[in-house]
């Protein structure tokens, strides 16, 4: 018969890893480790989307990838974007609804009521705060039947201009501490690039029209005369001026003048291609550049755009008045020997003669 094994003195050291293992799991430092491995995760998580959104220039695309990142996480019921936008002009807004894009619009009435609240507390609250601070009474059913659960301000150098509405969640309960983290930073994030979009905007379109800019027209032109360089396409340039518009001004006033320049730019803008580009060149004089545009095509387009201004009607003093325009066209024949400031000069001779 075999003799016995001798008994194995027991392991200090292992029994102290217990004990300490024990103390942590007693004490909560355990789970405390857990949440800040996962708060770690959600950073480096956040770090990169931040950079895929910085990499995008179009509103849409950066509220379509700010929502999608947060659909990776929960579902709400309502996600709103509130956008001001810098030349005072509507509020814009986004909207989606059980993850599908929603048409719906949102009471932008209670924008005021953020922009105010915000003034003193620049950072998300849940609606709560907001029903405590205005009165419930405030709030009517028009948001309520968002079932708003958190407001997230966008602010700028210039203050507020945006919010986002949070509705509460389809499944899952109530928000986590680290789901509301990340949708806080995330939003920041967004209020960034959101900026730097708003920013750059102004920097190359006119104020008054909204069309690019002298500048930024001159910029493009170049771009398009060494592009056309290197390949067999074709552009052009269309230059218009307003008919007697000084003596428009100084019969009706410039405010009526505006309601013209304004009128304009509305209706070059539904005759340019999203490729082309629609500026204001400086007064009443507007240019376009047109992207792979033949002569047969360059007519019918400032036709089109010569019917359209025929067509407005401005009202001033009770009175409906009519404008006409003139045009001159120039297509940039690179055998020419022009430089931008040729092709320009070459049309503007054009609308001279015209």
């Amino acid at each position: 018969m075999p003799e016995p094994l001798p008994t194995q003195a027991p392991d200090k050291q292992g029994h102290r890893f217990v004990e300490r293992l024990d103390f942590l799991e007693t004490s909560g430092a355990l789970d405390q480790l857990t949440e800040l491995r996962k708060e770690s995760r959600e950073l480096d998580t956040l770090i990169n989307d931040a950079a895929g959104l910085f990499a995008l220039t179009e509103v849409p695309e950066m509220l379509s990838f700010v929502t999608s990142r947060l659909l990776d996480r929960f579902i709400p019921v309502h996600l709103v974007f509130l956008i001001d936008p810098p030349d005072g002009g509507d509020i814009e807004q986004y909207s989606y609804h059980n993850l599908k894009a929603d048409d719906t619009p949102f009471p932008t009435r209670y924008f005021r009521s953020f922009r105010d609240f915000f003034a003193h507390t620049p950072y998300s609250r849940p609606f709560a705060a907001f029903e405590e601070k205005f009165g419930p009474e405030h709030f009517g059913n028009d948001i309520r039947g968002y079932a708003p659960d958190h407001i997230f301000p966008m602010i700028g150098i210039g203050g507020l201009f945006g919010v986002v509405i949070l509705g509460t969640k389809m499944v899952g309960g109530e928000y986590s501490s680290l789901e509301r983290m990340y949708a806080d930073r995330l939003l920041r994030f967004l209020s960034i690039a959101l900026q730097n979009r708003i920013h750059r905007e102004r920097s190359i379109t006119d104020p008054k029209t909204g069309l690019y800019n002298h500048g930024y027209f001159l910029r493009r032109l170049e771009e398009e005369i060494s592009r056309i360089g290197r390949g067999r396409s074709s552009s052009a340039i269309i230059m218009l001026d307003v008919d007697h518009f000084k003596s428009f001004n100084d019969t009706w006033g410039h405010l009526a003048g505006d309601d013209v320049l304004i009128g304009i730019a509305g209706v070059l803008k539904k005759a340019v291609r999203g490729e082309d580009v629609a500026s204001r060149f400086g007064g009443e004089e507007f240019c376009i550049l047109l992207v792979d545009c033949g002569v047969p095509k360059i007519l019918e387009v400032a036709e089109r755009i010569r019917l359209g201004i025929e067509a407005m009607a401005i009202t001033a003093k009770h009175d409906v008045l009519k404008v006409t325009a003139s045009f001159g066209c120039c297509p940039l024949d690179l055998y020419s020997g022009c430089d931008a400031q040729g092709f320009i000069e070459r049309a503007d001779q054009a609308l001279y003669r015209s």
